[in-house]
């Protein structure tokens, strides 16, 4: 066989292998992969609870959750740790009482990442706590309930003074108001009975926490809620959780304080789901559309909506003991990444967390650094609105490869027995979205390959998990 001879049966070949138009139903010609427009995602975040944390590679960390794809970094600011004593000025962050040097690393590293933070402020520190509560073992000490929401207010005046010029602006006041863990007691006993306390208390702090960041910067953007999912329907203690939808209705009947957005936890206590049970006393993912409708019937009305910690535990743990498989959790992350779109009025959305921890196992990363499966699907999601079709039938693509930087391209491929072929590219949005009209000919398996520069510099290969399609 002569050279052009062979150039040729290369070309052929590869065009076998690799066809971008088949034979639908009826004999008319249809594209396997036609491009749409991408439309754009949510705003994807990762919180790294170790940041703050002695000897940690602040660096380091953040580099890597830049180059995997994370646009915001959440991370905790504890008044306790910063404040340790009373404050003579305490809107003044320069004043002595202050050791901000964990955070200006943090603020630092960002920085020089292209990253956006969200600092979530609470902890009770021990001079601001509320002399009357008892201590209780079972709960760490910074959970008592302040005794002035003023002192919590004025600290944020002092945070936010520091960090504004920094290009912080987007911040959380407290976490999990609606739970002991960080806001107790939640009930307190009058007459016999129990009365919800908490959420009272929560609107005074954050309507302190509110005009005092707006003093120091009008342009900051203020979380409230920031529930946990869940609570009990009948309260048994003092301790006794307060539902999310309860804990907001109660915001609305104890001075309407402001926000800018709404932060929720949606944890799910199920696996991915399509139903729901009535009279529901948590909000998880599969049923947040219980709490946009009853955010849009308070003052809260068209409120943004910011999940600001969601994940599903590899291990069961004791405040968290739904757990599922490595391989779950990164098909879950996916569904979860199909599931909150802009439409439905999420602008942030945050992996809880970056790296397990001896009482927390939802991380992309073991606890001893190494990668899950879940890693790489956080970088680059890619799923489909059906898994099963009929005959000349189509499926919508949706997915997004999170570590590029501006627009570019992405590779379908389809599995062949022993390899993977090429079925087309795609181009992306500036955030790295892709849509595309997806029609196998038979039942298939897929996946979405990305390689180029990542948004620290480095050159990376990512690909989504694959999923399959399955034509009947």
């Amino acid at each position: 066989m002569n050279p052009i001879t062979v150039a040729r049966f290369r070309r052929a070949l590869s065009a076998a292998s690799a066809p971008l138009v088949l034979l639908a139903a009826g004999g008319a010609a249809a594209a396997e992969l036609e491009p749409l427009s991408p439309g754009r995602a949510v705003t994807p975040a990762i919180q790294d609870d170790r940041l703050y944390q002695p000897g940690v590679d602040v660096e380091g960390r953040m580099a890597e959750m830049a180059a995997l794809g994370a646009r915001f970094v959440r991370v905790d600011m504890r008044w306790d740790l910063i404040a340790t004593r009373r404050p003579a000025a305490p809107r003044d962050p320069a004043d002595p009482a202050y050791d901000w040097s964990a955070y200006d690393r943090i603020v630092d590293a960002a920085r020089a990442n292209r990253m956006n933070l969200m600092f979530t402020v609470w902890g009770t520190p021990t001079w601001a706590a509320d002399p009357r509560v008892p201590a209780d073992p079972s709960f760490p000490a910074f959970a008592t309930r302040p005794l002035s929401a003023t002192d919590f207010g004025m600290f944020g005046a002092a945070a936010i003074a520091r960090y504004r010029p920094r290009g912080v602006r987007h911040w959380e006041a407290w976490n999990e108001p609606n739970i002991p863990l960080f806001m107790r007691p939640q009930y307190v006993e009058r007459n016999g009975r129990l009365v919800p306390f908490s959420p009272a208390l929560y609107a005074k702090m954050l309507k302190s926490f509110y005009r005092e960041a707006k003093a120091v910067a009008p342009s900051a953007r203020i979380c409230g809620g920031v529930t946990a999912p869940a609570g009990d329907p009948v309260p048994s203690s003092t301790d006794s959780r307060i539902a999310p939808l309860d804990f907001y209705a109660r915001l609305a009947r104890s001075g309407r304080p402001k926000m800018d957005a709404i932060c929720h936890h949606p944890y799910p206590i199920t696996k991915p789901r399509n139903r729901n049970f009535a009279d529901a006393s948590y909000v998880d993912l599969y049923n947040l559309d219980a709490l946009i409708t009853a955010i849009d019937r308070s003052y809260l009305r068209g409120k943004p909506i910011w999940l600001t910690e969601f994940g599903f535990s590899t291990e069961s743990v004791p405040q968290y003991k739904l757990f599922f498989s490595q391989a779950k959790q990164a098909s879950f992350l996916v569904d979860a990444f199909r599931r909150v779109r802009p439409g439905n009025r999420v602008g942030i959305f945050t992996w809880y967390i970056w790296q397990d921890n001896n009482d927390w196992k939802s991380g992309l990363l073991n606890v001893d650094g190494s990668p899950k499966r879940a890693f790489e699907a956080y970088a680059l999601p890619a799923a489909t609105n059906r898994k099963v079709i009929r005959a000349g039938n189509s499926v919508t693509l949706t997915g997004q490869i999170r570590s590029a930087t501006g627009r570019t391209r992405v590779q379908v491929q389809r599995r062949r027995p022993g390899r993977w072929i090429n079925v087309g590219p795609l181009r992306t949005s500036a955030d790295g979205s892709f849509r595309a009209r997806l029609s196998p000919s038979a039942t298939s398996r897929y996946r979405v390959v990305w390689r180029g520069k990542t948004r620290t510099g480095t050159t990376a290969r990512r690909a989504s998990p694959s999923f399959r399609i399955r034509v009947k």
